[in-house]
This record gives C-alpha cells, structure tokens and sequence, in this order.
C-alpha cells in the first residue's frame, strides 16, 4: 500500500487502466483506495478505467469504479463515452448496468454517434432493442443527417434494419445528401437489406438530391443483384436525375462493364443524352465498355431498320 501511495497520478492510473482492462477487481480497489483518479484518461486514446473494463466486460471492477466515483459520461478521443463502447461492442449486461446507474443515452460521440446507432452499425440487434426498451430516440441523427435505421441499411445489418422497423423507424427519412436507408442499401449493395426495405414499403422511385434513385445507386456501383431485384420490383429504367444521367449513363461513366451489359440486356436505352448533350457512349472511358455500347448500338440500329422495312412493306 505505501508503494502505491508513493506512485505518481501518472503512474497509478497506468496501473489502475491495465488492472481494470485485465478485470483484477482486488488490485482496482487496491489502487483506488491508495488513491488512484478513478477517472484517469489514457494518454493516448483518452480511454478512462471504466471505459476498459466495459469494453472488455469486466462487471466486478466495473461496480467497484462506479461505486468509487468513475465517469459515467466521461469521453475519449473518438467522444465515446462507455455506453457508447458497450453498445458498439453489444455488451448488452454492462449496458444494462451503465443505464441503471444512469448512462445517457443521447449524447454523442465526436462524430454524431449515439448508444444506438452504434449498436446497429456494428450489427448488434439485441443492443439496440434494449436501448430502444430504455427509450432511446429512433430518429436522432448524427452529424451527416443519418438514422440508426440509415446506419443499419449502410452497413447491410439486416436484423437491425427489420428491429428498427419494427418499432417505427422512418422509412424515407433522408440524410444530408438525400438519400434513404434503401438508396443507402442500394448504393452498397447490401440485398437482404434492401429487400427488407422494400417488403415493408420503401420508396422505389425516392430521388436525393441529385436526382439519383437506389436503383441508379446500384447501377453506378456494380451491384448486379441488387439491381436486379430492384428492376423485378419495379424500377424505372429510364429515370433521370437532375443533370439527364440514368443508371446506363452512371454504370458507363464508373465502368461497371457488367452493369452496362445488364441494362443493356434489360432494353436501356443508349440514344438519352443528359443535359450537356452527352450519351452513356461519350461517358464511357474503358474500351471494353464501349465495345458492349457500340454492339448494342449497332444491333438497335439494325432492329429499327427491320422495324421500319416491316412497317413499309
């Protein structure tokens, strides 16, 4: 004990970090009554005793911080407190612990993140349901506008998204840029994601605020499946955003060659120009791209000519 009476601050909250991440609850209440800082921040992460011991779900040692005065709401350098950890981590028993001695649940971390919305990037339903029995806020939104139901759909968390669903979430509640959880499962190609979305009603034709649908998200993006499925539900082929493009324009602008075949398969027209007089053709930069465009037009140009022979006849 006099040993550690005569360590610096520095020196036992070191000690007291490495004991509480280790869960040696005798040698935290040890340091702790030889006068530890409960609340002694990591120097390079900012991460306090508590914050270890929930991260590596250390319940006894995170009882005896509690009981001798540690932060509940104290931050690291990310602005996560250790709810947030717990959540992130799906910790659901010290989560459950931090919220009965009184956790918030709202407050954010550095970048918008709170308790749930953590939980649901990372994928943990069970987290989320216990945040959301608590009465966590469906719709707070972080810094770039999204939900936790956007969170979910951007991070293909299935589960989470139909939780979220199911106790109420806005389907198109939109981010800063415009996009809905299903343009957000759309442009990532997260399908299961995506057709939860659908079946409970999402808006197939919704526009950001460039003008783009999911299914021109996932058309710029490469994802075939997911631009299946969205074309078997219904998606305009030929929609346009605000500058003329539609998903062939943005397919052939990213070189997704797989993409341009499929809506070229699917009847996309290649002759729309958008606003600066441009076709998916003048778009396209990789010569395996171009040559799929150039054989289709050659073969649209050849279906038009024996349309109108028949006709003149």
């Amino acid at each position: 004990m006099a040993a550690a009476a005569a360590m610096s601050d520095a020196d036992m909250g070191n000690a007291l970090w490495d004991a509480a991440e280790a869960g040696n609850t005798g040698e935290v209440t040890r340091l702790l009554e030889a006068g530890a800082p409960a609340n002694w921040a990591h120097y390079c992460f900012g991460r306090t005793p508590l914050m270890m011991a929930v991260r590596c779900r250390q319940l006894e040692s995170m009882q005896v911080l509690l009981d001798r005065g540690a932060d509940l709401e104290a931050k690291d350098s990310d602005g996560y407190t250790a709810l947030i950890w717990a959540a992130r981590n799906g910790k659901v028993d010290v989560m459950a612990m931090l919220l009965d001695r009184g956790a918030d649940m709202e407050v954010e971390s550095k970048y918008g993140y709170t308790a749930l919305s953590r939980a649901v990037r990372s994928g943990h339903a069970d987290a989320a349901a216990l945040l959301l029995d608590r009465g966590a806020d469906l719709e707070a939104t972080n810094m770039d506008g999204y939900t936790a139901l956007m969170m979910a759909a951007f991070s293909g968390e299935v589960e989470a998204v139909a939780l979220l669903l199911d106790r109420g979430a806005d389907l198109e509640a939109t981010n800063m840029d415009g996009l809905t959880a299903l343009m957000m499962a759309g442009k990532y190609g997260h399908l299961e994601s995506m057709q939860v979305l659908l079946d409970r009603g999402a808006d197939l034709e919704a526009t950001n605020m460039l003008g783009y649908t999911a299914f021109m998200l996932a058309a710029q993006n490469g994802h075939l499946e997911s631009m299946q499925v969205l074309l078997d539900r219904g998606a305009d082929l030929g929609a346009q955003s605000i500058h003329g493009y539609t998903a062939l324009t943005m397919a052939a602008k990213n070189c997704q060659v797989e993409a341009v075949a499929m809506l070229l398969d699917r009847g996309a027209d290649l002759e729309v120009q958008d606003k600066d007089g441009r076709s998916a053709l003048d778009w396209c930069r990789w010569d395996i791209c171009k040559r799929a465009l150039l054989d289709a037009e050659r073969l649209q140009r050849w279906h038009r000519r024996r349309l109108l022979v028949t006709w003149l006849r």
